[in-house]
């Protein structure tokens, strides 16, 4: 974007008048991508031309923003009309990478201001975008969403002769003149060339903030309006006290919120993607200057709460991207239709760097985090325990010597003979390699040059697994498989290399990549080779397992547990002949996948199994720590190394990229490289790299990543992590070919990084809920043992009928009847709360219901027993005959036919439902809209203040740190986000809550019996009543008070709480068995 330092800006308000007619006239003589020709804004005067060059890279940034954003709305399939091409005369189609970027910072300011925008309020609104440059965002939203616009003006604040070029070319193109109802002679057309009710343009100096209020004044009543300020990528190229001093103002103005989108250094300055980017715009005259002090998402909403904003919500694009409630599933997944696209690492890196920000100012205006939409509680601030001294340096040694070698990532690295190893395949500088590059001790020839067949196509993100024997002749055999050319082009061949020969063998039965492989041993004692996982050419992720062995080619190995959901780029490796462990991955939709599985061959059964069990580390921080994507796995002598990828919350710190892990205790400790990397040698960026253990250490190779279009960073040379914790570069010699050693070339040096700021402190307390597991019911009996289990599932795949496609609010008014009498829950806030009865039960009829919540009103109906509502259960046949077929329950769910006890329809506006427990167990099955849940075990009981007796609490999980205050902090939540068609199965006594993400919430809750006796007697409408022995025994703890009426207290309260004690003694006896 184009946002206005104050140095630039003083230096463009001394251009004469005649220059900013100049732009004007510039703006339609096309001869560069953009209608403007940005060098006509130079100064004349000498003395200006250094200030003036500043502001041209300033501008210039808009060229490059603009040019993208016009791509992704011509190749991501935006609705039309595309507005941008008003302002780019020729799309230049940019890579899938920058794509996907440009998409989701476009999304996410997108997200931010139609929520906004489509917030219920009396007044006014101004969405107030300063360092706007060539952004159409106006004009898009005017086009697409003129209902929630209606009552709103667009305020475009740049440098003056950007927003008159950018006036004039809206006067001219009919497709923007004609969103705009009149067009208003402003009285200071050089401050504000371009006026109307909906849109205002305005030329201003940011640093000059009393000017800019004196302009937005007599434009707009602000004091009077709801006002939301957008800076996106605008504000951080200003100075720091100025960018600071607009924060400051805006929370000024009134009712204000304020949405800031710019770039941060998670892993601090010295990371090589941070060092990449910062020198990128160093390069370009246009140096981020906020980024030094404000480096983490949790320092920039320090920054705002410190500038009197009361409500404040930062997260990374990358933690949103994650998001389920700010970006659907579906809505990821979409997104690969449009081009191939499997540069997920360098994306996630891209996206962990930049931050957005809510904030706002009143005490009555939404919370910050209600226009983020962001409820995923992945880490965002990581720990970096990074000195800027060490960890960015500058020396003047030269570094070791080594040929020059090929630059290689997502290759693959294999044993030869003796102690060779050999790095094969991936990509290099411009394309996929078929070459190897041989790595032998210092100053011996190899004896083997790495030739592969010209048969074996050039590949990457393919395995090589290296058999754990030595033949006699003190070589390894190896095994290579699959792998891609394009993203859409899997490869399914096969390599055996035996014997200094490569050997094709029987091809995979489907062409995968990213997939995960390591070696077992059979049931004959033969050494095989396992693969799980990967994708497949058509983008899916796959989720199934085989097995290779020399005699039997290729065996598919079942696997009894459907809750290891398919996945890609995960890490595998065997710590037993035929047990190991799989760690992280993604799925198809491109979140990191943070869960840690255990695994066990029974190859004695035919066909072989495979028993997998899911392993949960101490803390959330440390199960998203360990559980990445893209990460190399390699055994020690008595651990296991993970090296590198990607987290779920991002770019990993500096100091947690390379793990030991023990696999028998499951024990983490992190081996910093960064803190003892040695001088001279740049810090390597452990993406697409491979490791292996060359037996005095843990030797790393390769790697690297394109970071964005801030240019690339390619790894140089060996790293190894000796046992005594030493790190050296360079242990091993690079033999290009056979004995032929070339002269080596010294790397380039690294320019030192400073920085004001080594107290990045980040909150690693948050706990984080569990996402629920997720199941396709592929085998009979399978629901049975999921209710067995008594753990909550999502179950998918299985459909409830056409009720997800039919049941839209015109369909249940039509079918229900308008006028049928229906009691509903009318709240008097967003969250309902059973305890304090803050909500009425009020009559009225259903078309008005389904108006009032589609409007948006507090509003709940939750259906009862139409014959008798206050003596029967609900029966969604008896009740609403006339929608009851278009629902249906899926066969594989027999036992809850079987079982039935109700059947409850629910319909909701934005209300959260109050955290309570059912004693029956429940599948609740989402048929339109989203709603998410956070749902808490029996164990945890005790800690959600829910009284005795009773069956429903006060508190409001959802609400801000409410999983990190005192009464929370050591409970376990499971987190569910429900899309039409999935069926939650939840547990009897874990209680829930639940709120609508999307839209109106529409849903089917099924209760059913999984106890043969034992439920209180009489009447249980809500299937929510405790059963007869717990209210048979408060009765009891009654009567055994009673009986100590008399006796002094002290000697009352010794014996009761020895009976108490004694329950308590059963019960844990009871739970053990």
């Amino acid at each position: 974007m184009s946002p206005l330092s104050a140095q630039a800006e003083s230096a463009c308000d001394q251009i004469p008048s005649d220059a900013e007619k100049q732009t004007k006239t510039t703006a339609k003589s096309l001869e560069s991508e953009l209608y403007v020709k940005e060098s006509t804004l130079r100064p004349k005067k000498p003395e200006r031309q250094k200030q003036a060059r500043a502001v041209e890279s300033v501008i210039g940034t808009n060229d490059a923003s603009i040019v993208s954003k016009r791509d992704v709305e011509k190749y991501y399939d935006y609705p039309f009309p595309h507005v941008y091409r008003n302002f780019v005369k020729k799309p230049r189609r940019r890579s899938p990478l920058i794509h996907r970027g440009y998409f989701l910072r476009m999304y996410a300011i997108e997200k931010v201001v139609k929520n906004f925008l489509s917030e219920a309020s009396e007044k006014r609104k101004v969405v107030l975008n300063l360092g706007c440059g060539f952004d159409a965002l106006p004009f898009q939203i005017l086009a697409k969403e003129k209902e929630i616009c209606g009552n709103t003006t667009f305020v475009d604040v740049d440098y003056p002769s950007l927003i008159a070029a950018k006036a004039a070319i809206i006067r001219e193109q009919d497709e923007l003149r004609s969103l705009l109802d009149k067009i208003i002679d402003s009285k200071n057309p050089k401050a504000v060339p371009l006026s109307s009710d909906q849109y205002v343009a305005v030329g201003c100096d940011l640093s000059k903030v009393d000017r800019l209020d004196q302009i937005l004044r007599a434009e707009v009543p602000l004091q009077q309006y709801k006002i939301l300020v957008v800076a996106e990528v605008s504000i951080t190229y200003m100075d720091l006290a100025a960018a600071d001093a607009i924060i400051t103002y805006a929370a000024g103005l009134g009712d204000v919120r304020f949405c800031l989108l710019e770039q941060i250094l998670p892993a601090g300055p010295s990371h090589p993607f941070a060092v990449q980017m910062q020198g990128h715009f160093e390069k370009l005259n246009t140096p981020l200057k906020s980024i030094y002090k404000y480096q983490t998402t949790k320092h920039q909403a320090q920054r705002f709460r410190e500038r009197n904003w009361s409500s404040v919500s930062s997260r990374s694009l990358w933690n949103l991207w994650c998001d389920p409630c700010f970006i659907s599933a579906q809505k990821r997944s979409s997104l690969n239709a449009f081009e191939p696209f499997d540069e997920w690492e360098a994306f996630a890196l891209f996206a962990s760097h930049y931050v957005l920000l809510v904030a706002s100012n009143t005490a009555k205006a939404m919370a910050a985090d209600y226009y983020l939409e962001a409820t995923y509680l992945g880490s965002d601030d990581i720990t970096n325990d990074y000195d800027a001294d060490k960890a960015a340096y500058v020396s003047d040694t030269p570094m070791p010597h080594e040929p020059k070698e090929t630059i290689r990532t997502h290759g693959v690295i294999y044993k030869g003979r003796r102690d060779e190893f050999y790095h094969y395949g991936g990509f290099g500088e411009m394309k996929r390699l078929d070459t190897t590059n041989v790595y032998t001790p210092k100053h011996t020839t190899p004896f083997y040059d790495g030739t592969l067949p010209s048969a074996m196509e050039p590949r990457m993100c393919h395995t090589a697994t290296t058999f754990p024997y030595r033949n006699q002749d003190g070589s390894y055999d190896c095994f290579i498989a699959g792998g891609r050319a394009s993203p859409e082009h899997a490869l399914a061949d096969c390599w055996l290399y035996r014997n200094y020969t490569w050997h094709q063998v029987e091809s995979l039965p489907e062409g995968r990549y990213r997939h995960s492989a390591t070696s077992v041993v059979d049931g004959d004692g033969d050494h095989a080779v396992l693969i799980y996982g990967g994708r497949s050419s058509d983008g899916a992720a796959l989720n199934s397992w085989l097995c290779w062995h020399d005699k039997l080619g290729w065996t598919k190995i079942l696997c009894d547990d459907n809750s290891l959901m398919p996945r890609f780029g995960a890490s595998m490796i065997s710590n037993g002949p035929n047990t190991g462990i799989l760690l992280g991955g993604m799925s198809e939709d491109g979140v990191v996948i943070p869960e840690f599985w255990r695994w066990e061959i029974d190859f004695k059964l035919e066909p072989p199994r495979i028993k997998v069990g899911a392993h949960c580390f101490s803390s959330a921080f440390l199960q998203q720590t360990v559980c990445r994507f893209g990460a190399s796995i390699s055994s020690g002598p008595s651990c296991v190394f993970v090296v590198g990828g990607v987290a779920c919350y991002g770019c990993l710190p500096l100091a947690y990229e390379l793990l030991e892990l023990n696999t028998d205790y499951f024990d983490v400790r992190p081996m910093d490289l960064q803190m003892q990397s040695l001088t001279g040698v740049p810090i390597p960026l452990l993406i697409g790299h491979n490791s292996v253990w060359d037996g005095d250490g843990l030797a790393i190779v390769g790697g690297g990543v394109v970071c964005f279009s801030f240019g690339s960073f390619s790894n140089i040379g060996v790293w190894r992590m000796n046992q005594d914790g030493r790190i050296e570069y360079n242990p091993w010699y690079l033999c290009l070919e056979k004995d032929q050693m070339p002269r080596p070339e010294p790397l380039p040096k690294r320019i030192k990084l400073t920085t004001n700021n080594r107290n990045d402190v980040s909150d690693e307390s948050r706990t984080a809920p569990i996402p629920a597991s997720r199941e396709r019911l592929s085998r009979p009996g399978r629901f049975e043992r999921i209710v067995n289990k008594s753990e909550p599932v999502v179950i998918e795949g299985l459909g409830v009928g056409p009720c997800t496609t039919r049941w839209t609010t015109d369909y249940l008014k039509r079918q229900v009847g308008p006028e049928r009498q229906v009691t509903v829950h009318q709240a008097e806030s967003g969250d309902m709360d059973f305890q304090k009865k803050n909500f009425a039960y009020v009559t009225k009829d259903f078309g008005d219901f389904i108006d009032e919540i589609s409007a948006g009103q507090t509003q709940y109906l939750r259906s009862l027993s139409k014959i008798e509502p206050a003596g029967s259960p609900a029966n969604l046949a008896n009740d609403y005959p006339h929608i009851a077929d278009d629902f249906r329950l899926p066969p594989e769910l027999q036992m809850v036919t079987q079982s039935f006890h109700s059947s409850v329809l629910r319909i909701s506006g934005p209300v959260t439902m109050w955290l309570h427990y059912d004693v029956m167990a429940n599948v609740l099955c989402q048929v339109r809209g989203m709603k998410r849940l956070l749902l808490f075990p029996p164990s945890d009981m005790s800690s959600l203040q829910i009284p005795f007796g009773e069956s429903s609490s006060s508190t409001n999980v959802f609400a801000a740190d409410a999983l990190t205050s005192e009464s929370l902090a050591e409970t376990h939540p499971v987190e569910v986000v429900l899309q039409p068609g999935d069926i939650l199965f939840i547990p009897p006594l874990w209680a829930h809550s639940a709120y609508p993400t999307e839209g109106v919430s529409v849903a089917v809750n099924i209760f059913f019996r999984t106890i043969a006796t034992g439920y209180a007697t009489g009447r249980d409408i809500y299937g929510n009543r405790d059963i007869q022995a717990y209210e048979d025994g408060r009765k009891d703890i009654e009567k055994i008070s009673r009986r100590f009426v008399g006796i002094p207290s002290g000697m009352s309260k010794l014996y009761l709480e020895r009976l108490a004690a004694e329950l308590l003694a059963k019960a844990a006896k009871l739970g053990a068995s």
